[in-house]
């Protein structure tokens, strides 16, 4: 009872507060777009959908630290901070149903980032733009195993690749690499885990070039299965300069650089955004709880409400640049990223143990 008591005076703060920002940061994105979504419903509909998406990335850390604040000041305010410790219940206590919603939306919300949800961007760039091959990717040249894959034109959304060569390679007793066959194709499809080539062209090369011996050897085949695993989307954190890739997407990035002894730095810092920082919120959520005093007379409410909010502004746009920047290779990503946050987690666990000293 106590739980749904404390949680509900939370949860309903910071569900308006949400709902203000999502509703705010689409309005004002939609009016910039008005004749792209006077056109068609169709399109109209898509935009809002995927831009709701979108915002939610801004949104929901936000409203998770601006409810907190909501919540301890509306507590203090009716004195039923001071209430409730007076009938024994610990500053600790009273944290808990907030801290637990708040590392559930967190993980939520990572776990979003690990599926399609993480492209909303994209996708509504892409609708801007009336581009519907989903942000074309061109003449690239890439090493996977003994591979060596050149790509014309790459549609990561579409699943589609034209202009394809495979230089198929393997390893001799010197240590060296011998080019094995060429496999050509116009077009390619990714399905199932694996690219399908229409109407490939392999030609391979002899095993011993001799005298008499057996020459160069063209076949043309119907299809041709190949490179397994190796998704479209995971080429955008090879290339571009912002890319737009999912959590599982980037950690298999992360698995084919590491085979190859390739910089990784980019796709750390990928990792390090999606999975990781989202957690400096419930570590500002404890000092935030640590400061707020038990009755409105021990302190100036509105100061304290506007600093507890300036305060969480500046750290999640401190945050959120070093994920952009990261994410662009700037920086080395643990020391840009995972250090600040540990810093921020120590700070937080020194002020958690000292929440019911006050």
């Amino acid at each position: 009872m106590f739980f749904w008591f404390v949680a509900a005076r939370y949860l309903k703060p910071t569900f308006v507060i949400l709902l203000a920002l999502e509703s705010f940061f689409i309005l004002v994105d939609s009016m910039q777009h008005l004749d792209l979504l006077s056109g068609s419903a169709n399109i109209a509909v898509q935009f809002l959908a995927f831009n709701a998406m979108y915002a939610f990335n801004y949104v929901l850390p936000l409203s998770l630290l601006l409810g907190l604040i909501v919540f301890y000041i509306t507590l203090i305010k009716s004195n039923q901070y001071i209430a409730l410790l007076s009938l024994g219940y610990s500053k600790k206590q009273i944290f808990f149903p907030p801290f637990l919603l708040i590392n559930l939306s967190i993980c939520g919300y990572v776990g979003l980032n690990a599926t399609d949800f993480a492209y909303a961007q994209e996708s509504v760039e892409n609708i801007i733009s009336r581009n519907t091959s989903g942000g074309i990717t061109s003449d690239l040249f890439i090493r996977y195993e003994n591979d060596y894959i050149y790509f014309k034109k790459v549609y990561p959304l579409l699943q589609k690749a034209q202009g394809i060569k495979v230089y198929h390679t393997l390893n001799t007793d010197n240590g060296e690499k011998k080019l094995v066959s060429i496999t050509r194709a116009n077009e390619g499809f990714f399905e199932n885990n694996e690219w399908i080539l229409h109407a490939p062209v392999v030609a391979t090369f002899p095993a011993e070039y001799t005298l008499g011996g057996a020459g160069l050897s063209v076949e043309t085949f119907e299809k041709m299965n190949i490179l397994k695993g190796f998704k479209p989307k995971i080429l955008d954190t090879f290339y571009k300069n912002k890319p737009s890739v999912s959590l599982l997407d980037a950690i298999y990035s992360l698995q084919i650089l590491w085979s190859e002894n390739a910089d990784s730095k980019r796709t750390r810092g990928i990792i390090y955004a999606l999975g990781i920082v989202p957690f400096f919120i419930s570590m500002l959520a404890v000092i935030i709880a640590y400061y707020a005093p038990p009755l409105a007379r021990y302190g100036n409410l509105a100061m304290l409400g506007i600093t507890f909010s300036v305060v969480s502004l500046l750290v999640w746009g401190v945050f959120f640049s070093l994920s952009k920047l990261n994410a662009n290779a700037v920086f080395i990503p643990e020391i840009s990223l995972l250090l600040p946050l540990f810093i921020l987690f120590v700070i937080s666990c020194r002020y958690y143990k000292r929440i019911n000293r006050i």
